[in-house]
């Protein structure tokens, strides 16, 4: 009875220890490295897709100005912030998309009126994200034919009145590598720091 008492003692304390130590361990892990679910992103392939992103704007603009009596007959002033490819063509659609709604756009810049800014963030990918899993698959492109891209580009919209946010928004959309120039050239500084900008993130 004595040893089996003292066997259990011991098998106890071994517990106890084996315990302690995983506790200790995991408090010095770091977290597990898991993917998210399958989503979907759109990919920009023709104008046409902007004239989508630039009325997908215009109908956010538009239900943010029903949402404010006061606002409802003020004109809308959209600035043009550099004179990139796109920037100049989704300038010219918004403006298009926003008359169509019936809302009063502005040439000049009024002093009781809405303004709308928008901007052009390119996120640059180093990492092989696609390239290695999807060789190793024999996968090369989607159900749609549409081949995984590198460079993201996020289109962030704002309105504003009297220094207030109105409204501010976000739109993350893959591009094609090569067209990258038509949002952003790296090899610029551009003056409009705010208003396009490329951030390249890379795999260490």
């Amino acid at each position: 009875m004595k040893f089996s008492r003292i066997n259990s003692l011991l098998a106890l304390l071994t517990v106890l220890i084996c315990s302690f130590l995983l506790l200790a361990c995991s408090e010095h892990m770091a977290p597990v490295a898991v993917g998210y679910n399958k989503s979907y992103q759109p990919k920009i392939q023709a104008v046409a897709h902007w004239r989508s992103l630039a009325g997908d704007v215009a109908d956010r603009v538009l239900m943010a100005i029903e949402d404010r009596p006061d606002l409802r007959e003020k004109p809308v002033f959209v600035v043009l912030p550099n004179n990139r490819a796109f920037s100049v063509a989704f300038y010219h659609l918004l403006r298009t998309e926003l008359v169509s709604r019936g809302i009063q756009v502005s040439h000049n810049r009024e002093a009781q009126g809405i303004v709308v800014e928008y901007a052009v963030q390119a996120v640059l990918f180093d990492s092989a994200r696609f390239g290695s899993a999807m060789d190793s698959m024999g996968i090369h492109q989607d159900g749609d034919g549409i081949t995984p891209s590198n460079n993201e580009i996020i289109v962030n919209a704002r309105m504003f009145f009297q220094n207030r946010f109105v409204l501010h928004a976000s739109a993350v959309r893959y591009i094609n590598d090569a067209d990258l120039p038509l949002y952003f050239d790296p090899q610029i500084a551009d003056p409009m720091a705010e208003s396009s900008r490329s951030i390249r993130m890379i795999n260490r």
